[in-house]
Order: structure tokens, then C-alpha cells, then sequence
């Protein structure tokens, strides 16, 4: 039974978290629709396992393309052909992998879709998380929760963004998954691999050794000892 009456928007990235997102929004809204982002990153695949999971959810989705635009302002393994286990460039304390201020680019793109389709209330879902997060500052609870006042002062409307995730740990997330009767459709439809390596695993698809895989096999394992 769905909770709240009104549409909500979800950005979906193709990776494990924005499909428990999707799931948990389908439940909780009467309506959905997916914004997915090409962002020059490293790898296209994941767009291409993000319009699978719009397709198998059945939920409207549209990608945006903002072309160049963040590589030329902005340095990262998912950009570039750099080293994911190393550090940033320009940020000693976070991981090669990190895009300065990504989330904010994402939501703002995602507010203005549902602007333009004319919501007076604006619900956006994001799969960010601080409990198994890698360490990127965007992804902050009180981040997000900051802005979600700038875009609702910018459009003049109220912006609520949901974070299903904020306080999960990965295994968690996997149990949502199974909770939803979705685990199968998890491991199979989703891609959350840096290196954009397909190769099925029992965690899911991967290379198994960049950060993004090794924190899902740990999530995964963790999960099956109290599964």
C-alpha cells in the first residue's frame, strides 16, 4: 500500500542502491519516475542497466546528457582513466573516485524535470548513504538535507529529498532487496562496478576489485550470515 499520493522522482544511476531506492519508492508513492544522468563518466554501461531497471519497474525515464561539462571542470577515476584505489588529486582524504559536488549537479537536474512537468510538491529519492558511503562529502546526511532548503528557496516550491539508505549499511541494503522479493533481480539488473566489468558473480555483477565491488561482495557476505 502506497503511502504518500503524489509523484516522486528518483535518480537512478543503474547501481544496486538507486534500485532499492526505486523499489522502496514504489511502495511508498502512488507514481514514479526515473532521471538518469550521462555525465561523461568512465564507463556508459551503467545507463544501460539503469533504462533495464526503468523497464522491469515499468517507470517513465529520461536521460540527461551534460556532456563534457564535468570533466572540464572537474578531476576523478570515473572521468578518467586514473587508478580507483588511489586518492584524489586534489583532496588527499577522499578516494580517487570522488566528483566535487556530483549529487548537487544531480539533484538540481532532477528538480528542474520536475519543475518543468509542473509538480507544486517536489519529491526527489536518492540512493545516498553515510553508514557505507566511500567517503564522498555530497553524500552526507546533513548535505543533502541542506540541500534540499536551496532548491526549494531556487524553485519557490517545497523539495523533499528521501534517502531510504542514509543509515544502512550495504547488507542492509541487500536484505531490502529480499524483503521486497527483488534479490535476483538485484544481482542481475544492476551494475555498480567502476570499471563497468559485467561478469556475474553471486554478489552481482563486477570486476571484484575496484572499491564499489569489494563493498558490495563485503555486503553481500555480511548479508548471508544473517539471511
Amino acid at each position: 500500500m502506497t503511502e504518500n499520493k503524489e509523484k516522486a522522482y528518483i535518480l537512478l544511476s543503474g547501481g544496486q542502491d538507486s534500485f532499492v531506492c526505486l523499489a522502496w519508492a514504489l511502495h511508498q508513492f502512488s507514481e514514479v519516475e526515473a532521471v538518469s544522468i550521462s555525465y561523461g563518466q568512465r564507463h556508459s554501461r551503467e545507463l544501460y542497466y539503469a533504462a533495464k531497471i526503468a523497464s522491469h519497474f515499468r517507470v517513465r525515464h529520461t536521460i540527461y546528457q551534460t556532456g563534457d561539462f564535468l570533466k572540464s571542470i572537474a578531476e576523478s577515476s570515473l572521468l578518467n582513466e586514473e587508478n580507483h584505489n588511489t586518492m584524489h588529486r586534489q583532496a588527499e582524504n577522499l578516494p580517487a573516485s570522488f566528483v566535487p559536488n556530483r549529487n548537487g549537479l544531480f539533484l538540481t537536474i532532477i528538480s528542474n524535470h520536475a519543475f518543468k512537468n509542473n509538480e507544486k510538491r517536489i519529491h526527489i529519492i536518492i540512493g545516498t548513504c553515510e553508514t557505507d558511503y566511500s567517503g564522498y562529502p555530497d553524500c552526507r546526511d546533513n548535505y543533502i538535507k541542506a540541500k534540499s532548503v536551496e532548491l526549494s528557496l531556487g524553485l519557490d516550491r517545497p523539495v523533499t529529498i528521501f534517502t531510504p539508505l542514509m543509515w544502512k549499511t550495504k547488507a542492509q541494503t541487500f536484505e531490502m532487496a529480499d524483503q521486497y522479493g527483488k534479490l535476483q533481480e538485484l544481482n542481475e539488473l544492476t551494475l555498480t562496478c567502476y570499471n563497468g566489468v559485467e561478469t556475474m558473480n553471486k554478489w552481482g555483477r563486477g570486476c571484484g576489485e575496484c572499491p564499489a565491488c569489494k563493498l558490495r561482495k563485503k555486503g553481500f557476505d555480511e548479508f548471508m550470515l544473517i539471511k
